[in-house]
Order: C-alpha cells, then structure tokens, then sequence
C-alpha cells in the first residue's frame, strides 16, 4: 500500500504538467470560441482595449476547466494547484514576453506546465503523503 500512495506522489506533478501544457490551447480556443460567436463582444464593444478582458476571460474559463481535469483525474488539491498554477504561469508568461518578445508559443506552453507540475509538488494534501 505503500508503494501505490508513493507512485502516485510521483504521478502528480506529471498529471499536473500535462494539464497545465493545455491550458494555453484550451484558453486560445476559448477566447476564438468568444470571438466567433459573440460572447466576446458582450464583454467589450471593439477596440485594442477590448483584447486584455478577453484575454483575461479565456484564461479564467481556461484555468476553470483545468481545475475540473485536475480534480477528475485525483490531483488533490486540485483547485490550489490550479490556482497556482495558472497565476505562476501568467507571472512567467509576463516575464518570457518581457524578455523575448518573440518566444515560440511551445516557450509558454512548456512555462505553463512547470507551473502546474510545481504547484501540484509543493502543494501535496498531507492526508496522502507516504509514510516511511
């Protein structure tokens, strides 16, 4: 028994990586999702100043979906590691843009990841640590 509680603490950065490199897709289908069928534009009336709400949603309803994912497949806690995963990632993607302003999106995919993995490493349920 064990064993199987420690494999899984292996496992759950991994899961968590895994959902975090699809949060950037899922978000960028949410906010095309926005713009082709309105919702978008219920948010704001046009404009440069409309994209960061936008934006902002998609990655909102983009983290919601990873907490759902996260939960389902038995990362716990799986709504602070999506929370901080989602806020770490949006700090680093802040930062990779700053530095290079023309990063590869495979740069803030791999960036989001790490967040997730790192945010499910330091924020294990101490309920289902191993004992040794």
């Amino acid at each position: 028994m064990g064993v199987e509680l420690h494999k899984t603490a292996r496992q759950r950065p991994l899961i968590a990586g895994v959902v975090g490199a699809a949060l950037i897709p899922v978000a960028a289908l949410v906010g095309r999702f926005m713009s082709a069928t309105g919702i978008g534009a219920a948010i704001c009336s046009g404009g440069l100043e409309c994209i960061l709400p936008v934006v902002l949603t998609a990655y909102a309803a983009g983290a919601l979906l990873a907490w759902g994912a996260l939960a389902l497949l038995g990362v716990r806690p799986a709504w602070p590691v999506a929370l901080a995963g989602s806020a770490g990632s949006a700090v680093v993607a802040l930062v990779i843009m700053r530095l290079a302003s023309q990063a590869h999106p495979a740069v803030f995919v791999a960036a989001t990841a790490a967040c997730f993995a790192l945010a499910a490493q330091v924020l294990r349920s101490p309920g289902r640590q191993p004992q040794e």
